[in-house]
């Protein structure tokens, strides 16, 4: 069983981690990236993060500035849509979330290619869409 564990975010609020990979990214860089990723949920003080990780060297040039993970979160309707990969940009301060609201949008295939260029999705195991 994965252990809970909370971590104090930028907002003040605690957020769950179900993990103990925090340590893989560093607690300031996992706060801010949990910061971020809030900011773009609309439940924020619902968010579960687990499984944050820096992407493989083998594939970015600086893999530390960025930093991966899946995150889920009450959606609309009040219900939880199960854990999206996002990545997260230390140097710009900019977010990616792949949730299937997101995905599924005109955006999407843009997304998809943002998140492409973090090497996340190697790094989470995440398959995604072929480009259309």
């Amino acid at each position: 069983m994965a252990l809970l564990w909370s971590v104090l975010a930028a907002s003040a609020n605690a957020q769950q981690v179900l993990d103990d990979s925090v340590g893989k990214v560093g607690e300031a860089n996992a706060k801010t990236a949990m910061a971020a990723v809030m900011s773009k949920l609309k439940d924020p003080m619902s968010a579960q993060f687990m499984s944050f990780r820096h992407p493989d060297p083998m594939y970015a040039q600086y893999p530390q500035n960025v930093v991966c993970g899946l995150v889920n979160a009450k959606n609309g309707f009040g219900g939880y849509g199960g854990f999206s990969p996002f990545a997260y940009q230390v140097l710009t301060k900019s977010s990616i979330i792949l949730t299937p609201e997101i995905l599924s949008s005109v955006a999407g295939n843009l997304s998809i290619l943002a998140f492409r260029s973090t090497s996340c999705a190697s790094a989470l195991g995440v398959e995604l869409p072929v480009d259309q």
